[in-house]
């Protein structure tokens, strides 16, 4: 794995972070819990930093199965107390459950044993007693990174993930991903990302929070193919937030065929 993080690259993924962690950990729902823990875990596995810390954390495999099932519908789960155990357990707990479970209070009913609690309830104090620990251990992974790349400082700070269990590199250099393009096709695609953005500042979409997402990421992948060096993570986040625009997206506007042709064009990448 080789893959640069730049300082605006580190923003956006920090940010997308606080937001998807703050779903999970706001939402009182079992059902919808369940989606925003499958979110919550695949971001975490597609972004090279944030795999990099829980594979650098990894201590065991837990049974899950087994202490999930053997956990009374009154206990709470003995989560270990050394700090790279935790945080193994509840990324294990939160991956098995976002694999095996359509409803969340499966794994969490302990929380808030005693009479009159509520699913809510229980669903409550499990993420602020257990998922929160995890949130708050990448947080503070991630504020780390920002003092190492000195963000405030440095304009140009850039970090190198190399390696299956990754090397950290920071510098203010150009590095180059060694990766070779199509320029031809490049343009192609650079083109068809103006059109996009500008039918995208156009358009009335219900959930303006994931369309000002998708502008930011289409900037962002427009200035990696221009600069020659596109970076799968950049490509992964516009694809995510174009793809939860098509859903809502009838397939005869114009705007729905350039969405699925960027999204073609950007699984064509040579990364």
């Amino acid at each position: 794995m080789e893959e640069i993080i730049n300082k605006r690259d580190f923003k956006n993924l920090s940010r997308q972070f606080r937001r998807i962690s703050g779903q999970l950990l706001n939402c009182g729902d079992s059902t919808e819990a369940i989606r925003f823990t499958k979110r919550f875990i695949e971001f975490i596995d597609n972004e090279p930093l944030l795999s990099d810390f829980i594979k650098k954390n990894h201590t065991e495999q837990f049974d899950m199965d087994r202490i999930i099932k053997s956990t009374n519908v009154n206990e709470k789960y003995e989560i270990p107390i050394e700090i790279n155990r935790e945080i193994t357990f509840i990324y294990q707990l939160l991956k098995y459950t976002a694999e095996n479970f359509d409803q969340y209070i499966a794994i969490c009913r302990g929380y808030a044993f005693y009479k009159g609690a509520t699913y809510r309830d229980c669903i409550n104090k499990f993420n602020h007693q257990v998922v929160n620990l995890l949130v708050n251990h990448i947080t503070d992974y991630l504020e780390g990174i920002s003092i190492e790349m000195g963000l405030d400082e440095k304009e140009n700070a850039k970090i190198l993930v190399q390696g299956s269990v990754g090397q950290l590199n920071f510098s203010e250099q150009n590095l180059e991903a060694h990766q070779t393009n199509n320029q031809q096709s490049d343009a192609e695609l650079v083109s068809l990302i103006s059109e996009l953005i500008k039918e995208l500042k156009n358009e009335q979409i219900s959930d303006s929070e994931t369309q000002e997402d998708a502008i930011d990421f289409l900037e962002d992948a427009k200035r990696e193919l221009q600069n020659g060096t596109p970076k799968k993570s950049v490509f992964r986040r516009v694809t995510d937030s174009l793809s939860q625009i098509r859903k809502s997206v009838d397939d005869s506007v114009h705007i729905a065929q350039l969405i699925d042709k960027a999204i073609v064009g950007f699984s064509q990448l040579p990364f």
